[in-house]
């Protein structure tokens, strides 16, 4: 007994196992078949089909449903006209009106229908009258009386002898019938009468005066019974879609299959080309269709690889024997030929590039490593110092040994030669200098740098080689671990920069900066209409320093932020204290924008100085419009405030024609380039009609910035400009120096003062 139950689990542990099987296998067929073109191809065979097939049936149905709503219109009409023809032989008191086109719209009568005294005239009660039309309808039919007091319909009688409840007509669509019928129109739809849904023709009864007496309804048939049918055909409609979509699903599946049956194939004989396995044929090369078609460009692929293949190995053994002639044995740096290529192809390609620097580097106390460790030593020690160097170069800079412990650098300049150079030298100096540990021995060496910047310090190869070694030469006496550029003079210079840069961080504590104002004039009456506010350094050593010297140091090194909100701040205060007629300008630099904080600074000055807003024109430059979204809507935000926003020294930026449109500018200013050309070059001229056109257009005003002559004075007031600025009218000076008019003056009084 027990083998007999080991047996049986053993059978049921062997159909398991079988099972399982069989459901991986079949899971395994499932997974490939889906991720099969193939199955794609059906896939999306079908699912166009079903969406063809569903799209037809909705639009076939949804105009049977109009046929058949239709249909039931009709037959309702039908069944009025029969029942008008009937009442109107039994009551012969009545008259049949009809529309236009000979449809019958309304029972005039001056009588009631279906009273007392109607059943003595015509010797008929409303039941056997509504029974005649029943008759000739095979359907029901029912009188209704009107309401004037509630504007209901109340049932009278019906033609099934059945006396009809009291409960008012329901109608589905009372907007509808109900209205149709107290407007004496005939109307057809669905209505609820004795708690069953009808589909009736309803014509209204009306006396002479167009009074609504009542209505007669005739029913074509109950709702259930109409909108069955209509289900059955629906239910007919998808069973015949169904079967025809499985028919064709079935023929389409054989069609893909006999048609792509060599996909596969053609698929696994393009992933061996690409794992680079060209040993074999590709298959179906002698089919003559499409088939054939990739089958045969598949095996020139594969040919094709077969040479390349050939081709790779010979180009590998050049580029070994070339790397073996240009790059040095020990470091695998570039060694003194390549480095001088390089040097005279960067030298010929000057022209494209911001230029490079060649820093020449040398190890110090390097002979004391070889000396006391060993050349071994040494060699690892110039292979680690070569792994430092490349590690802090960029992707485009070159690492050189040319012999000994001595190493060059190619660096490509962005902007700026000497303080890349600087800076580079610097990490290198730092990198450099750490400790090294070479066969249990920490190693300490340093190293000396020597720098030319092409193409101001030579023209040729040789030459930036020669004086970078004499930089490097000064930079050895000067001590060693130093870094030394060619020419000491531009090293002053740069020295003398960062010393003003040092002074400009301190100026603003130390109130060193001063406000002047100069006026901008509106041309058309000789009126000043606003000042400009210009900032400038006083400095203690320098004396006045111009902005074109400082400005651009501060906006490099954030200074600009808290210096522009300090000129708004005090421009705003000043202005203030001006007649209300006269606005201040005040130019916004980009970094402010892009600050993120230049919205809130606005607020502050205005609310600090209690300035009104709509007196305040921010000024900016077309380089604003290109320096980001934020910049963009930071300036929306300020016009939203009540500022004015100028968009200043257009024409000499890059920012598109859109802007204009797009960005809340309500004045442009006439760069002073423009200007000073106007009674000399015609283009000049052009260009400043132009704008000015331009800014009539969008309905902005223009002002003019440089105005020195009174020749130029004139050619922008014939041009149609309205303000205009410049040492013409006065040169900006501080505000102690300015008589604030109580009123607007003209500029030659403002000369004259």
């Amino acid at each position: 007994m027990a083998d007999d139950a080991c047996q049986a689990q053993a059978n049921v542990s062997a159909g398991q196992s079988r099972s399982l099987r069989i459901l991986h296998r079949f899971y395994t067929l499932v997974i490939a078949w889906k991720h099969s073109l193939f199955s794609k191809i059906i896939i999306a065979f079908l699912g166009v089909g079903l969406f063809s097939y569903s799209l037809g049936a909705l639009v076939g149905w949804s105009m049977f449903v109009e046929a058949a709503k239709e249909q039931w219109n009709s037959q309702a009409r039908t069944n009025l006209q029969i029942a008008s023809s009937t009442l109107r032989g039994v009551y012969t008191y009545v008259v049949i009106r009809t529309d236009e086109d000979g449809h019958i719209e309304r029972i005039v009568t001056a009588q009631p229908i279906g009273d007392d005294d109607s059943i003595l005239f015509t010797g008929f009660t409303p039941t056997d009258v509504l029974a005649l039309v029943a008759a000739q309808t095979n359907h029901d039919a029912w009188l209704f009386r009107h309401d004037a007091q509630t504007g209901q319909f109340f049932p009278v009688a019906a033609s099934s002898g059945v006396a009809p409840s009291q409960a008012p007509w329901i109608s589905s669509e009372e907007d509808l019938f109900t209205g149709r019928a107290l407007a004496g129109r005939v109307s057809t739809g669905f209505a609820t009468i004795d708690g069953e849904s009808y589909f009736v023709g309803v014509l209204p009864i009306v006396s002479p005066d167009d009074v609504v007496l009542g209505a007669v309804a005739v029913s074509i048939g109950k709702a259930t019974v109409l909108k069955r049918s209509q289900q059955k055909l629906l239910s007919n409609s998808l069973v015949v879609m169904l079967t025809i979509l499985l028919l064709t699903g079935l023929i389409a599946t054989f069609f893909a299959r006999s048609l792509f049956r060599p996909v596969p194939a053609l698929v696994q004989a393009t992933r061996q080309i690409s794992r680079e396995v060209t040993d074999k044929i590709t298959p179906f090369q002698n089919r003559s269709d499409e088939i054939g078609e990739m089958a045969r460009a598949i095996e020139a692929l594969r040919e094709a690889v077969v040479e390349r293949a050939k081709l790779r190995e010979i180009r590998d053994m050049a580029i070994e024997l070339e790397h073996m002639a240009h790059h040095d044995t020990l470091t695998g740096l570039a060694n003194r030929a390549l480095l001088m290529k390089t040097l005279e192809t960067a030298l010929d390609d000057i022209g494209d590039t911001a230029g490079f620097n060649i820093l020449l580097l040398d190890l110090d106390r390097f002979k004391v490593v070889n000396d006391t460790l060993g050349h071994g030593s040494g060699d690892r020690l110039l292979i680690a110092v070569a792994e430092r160097i490349t590690a802090l170069l960029d992707e485009h800079d070159l690492a050189a040994r040319l012999g000994g412990d001595e190493f060059a650098v190619i660096q490509r300049v962005r902007t700026d030669s000497a303080s890349e150079a600087r800076a580079l030298g610097a990490r290198l100096l730092q990198t450099i200098a750490a400790g090294y540990l070479l066969d249990g021995h920490e190693i300490i060496v340093g190293t000396s740098i020597g720098v030319a910047c092409a193409p101001s310090h030579g023209a040729s190869a040789g030459q930036l080689l020669q004086n970078a070694d004499l930089a490097l030469y000064r930079a050895k006496a000067a001590g060693r671990g130093n870094l030394v550029v060619y020419e000491h003079g531009m090293d002053m210079v740069v020295q003398d920069q960062h010393a003003l840069e040092i002074d400009l961080r301190l100026a603003l504590q130390r109130g060193e900066f001063e406000l002047h104002y100069q006026p901008f004039i509106k041309i058309s009456t000789g009126e000043i209409s606003g000042f400009e506010a210009l900032v400038r350094w006083r400095h203690p050593q320098h004396g006045l320093i111009a902005p074109d010297r400082f400005i651009p140091l501060a906006e490099e090194t954030g200074g600009i932020v808290p210096l522009g909100a300090w000129v708004l701040e005090r421009a705003c205060t000043d202005a203030s204290k001006w007649p209300a007629t006269m606005r201040l300008a005040v130019n916004l630099s980009p970094v402010q924008l892009r600050n993120g904080r230049i919205v809130e600074t606005v607020q502050a000055a205005l609310a600090a100085s209690g300035l009104d807003a709509t007196r305040l024109e921010l000024e900016v430059t077309e380089t604003v419009m290109l320096a980001g979204s934020e910049s963009r809507e930071a300036l929306k935000a300020i016009a939203t405030l009540g500022a004015s926003v100028v968009l200043d020294d257009f024409g000499t930026g890059y920012a598109s024609l859109s802007y204009l449109a797009d960005m809340p500018f309500s004045k442009i200013k006439i760069d002073r380039g423009f200007v000073a050309d106007l009674p000399t070059h015609p283009t000049s001229r052009a260009i400043v009609g132009a704008i000015t056109n331009l800014a009539r257009e969008l309905d902005m005003e223009i002002t003019a910035e440089g105005v020195e002559t009174e020749e130029q004075l004139l050619i922008l007031k014939a041009a149609g400009c309205t303000n205009a600025q410049g040492f013409y009218f006065a040169r900006p000076r501080p505000l102690c120096d300015i008589e604030l008019p109580t009123r607007q003056q003209s500029f030659n009084a403002l000369r004259r003062k």
